[in-house]
């Protein structure tokens, strides 16, 4: 593609037309090295979960605005049906949304255009009042698979072979992945399946109920309204040891209207906060891994340090370690919330929109990202 480019440079059309197609490719690259990353972590018994409180209708709204886009592209159609009585519940999003997007993503692929997909959840009766039971349903009038298959599909690196599959992209890793996922958390996953009728998927879980905060949700979502573009005007101080990237991110910020002061490590970025006045930066972008001093050093010498803003100033990880155990790294060294490489702009927004209002929580890509896996 980038030879392509070179060649027809002068083409704006067939420029940006190869340009889209490096970003599919390079997601559904990046999809690869994280389900491997995901299955080496599993494998080596080093996944770690990270709970919050969530909203499970917000969640289903999110796996739909997630597959709009692939379900009409295959004029299929997708249905969400929900029963629960309790919303709000306390659980790791990130690692359910991973589950039911490979689910959905499956269903999707092995589906023909016009097929139909399904997507239930409901909470079951439960004698406690401290967890919710949780049945999630992913059905689809797809190809199926094979009783033999239907056996191995939970195994690693297992894909059905004939003439429809080879054509379909994977690593055969999806299922293994969701499947321990699943059973790490305490749920069950359970298929049924036959060659040309379809398939479903069923999972049982458990989750902590927790406090309602539909009110507290609505108001965070009017406050973001009104906020318009809130990165145009920001001052950033970046902290990125890789040229390339410093001058992708200066590039993207430019476009928001924001402007940034690239440090090549740690050790530059607390000098040029410390030499700072009030007012010079509104935050930090902070890569973790740098020479010198890593990111987790420089945010730990900056809370310490005696300017007026140390403790206060927001400073977001921005880095390429994306697992759960590393969101925790970051909050753990004072840092306000966690970016993951590559960065998207929707994604920071978002983060800084988090920290103004009070909040920080983490974000990883693959969840606020309408491109998954």
């Amino acid at each position: 593609m980038t030879s392509l480019i070179r060649h027809d440079a002068g083409n704006k059309d067939k420029v940006i037309e190869y340009a889209d197609k490096i970003d599919i490719s390079s997601q559904h690259l990046l999809g690869i090295i994280n389900d491997i990353l995901d299955m080496s972590k599993i494998e080596a018994g080093k996944t770690v979960f990270k709970y919050d409180d969530f909203s499970i209708l917000n969640f289903i709204q999110e796996i739909n605005n997630l597959f709009h886009s692939q379900i009409d592209e295959k004029k299929q159609i997708l249905t969400t049906k929900k029963n629960i009585r309790h919303e709000w519940v306390n659980g790791d999003q990130l690692r359910l949304m991973q589950i039911f997007s490979n689910l959905l993503s499956n269903a999707v692929k092995y589906t023909q255009e016009g097929g139909e997909i399904q997507f239930l959840v409901e909470e079951c009766e439960t004698n406690s009042s401290v967890y919710a039971k949780y049945r999630f349903l992913v059905r689809d009038n797809g190809i199926g698979m094979s009783a033999d298959f239907k056996d191995k599909i939970f195994d690693a690196f297992t894909r059905a072979e004939n003439s429809v599959t080879n054509k379909i992209q994977g690593t055969g890793l999806g299922m293994a992945i969701t499947r321990n996922l699943v059973e790490a958390m305490g749920g069950t996953i359970d298929v049924e399946s036959e060659l040309g009728q379809g398939s479903c998927f069923e999972v049982l879980i458990e989750l902590r109920i927790a406090e309602d905060r539909t009110v507290a949700l609505a108001a965070q979502e009017d406050t973001d309204e009104q906020d318009g573009n809130i990165l145009q005007g920001m001052r950033f101080l970046c902290a990125e040891d890789n040229e390339l990237n410093a001058e992708i991110l200066t590039e993207l910020l430019k476009i928001e209207g924001a402007e940034c002061t690239i440090c090549e490590n740690g050790e530059e970025v607390l000098k040029a906060f410390e030499q700072s006045a009030p007012g010079d930066y509104d935050m930090i972008l902070m890569d973790v891994q740098m020479p010198v001093m890593n990111g987790y050093e420089a945010t730990k010498a900056i809370r310490r340090s005696s300017h007026e803003l140390a403790k206060t100033i927001p400073i977001i990880a921005m880095t390429a370690n994306a697992f759960s155990e590393d969101i925790q790294h970051s909050l753990a060294a004072s840092m306000n919330a966690h970016v993951s490489k590559p960065v998207e702009m929707k994604v920071l927004e978002k983060t800084i929109r988090s920290i103004k209002s009070g909040g920080g929580a983490p974000n990883r890509r693959a969840l606020n990202s309408d491109k998954w896996f």
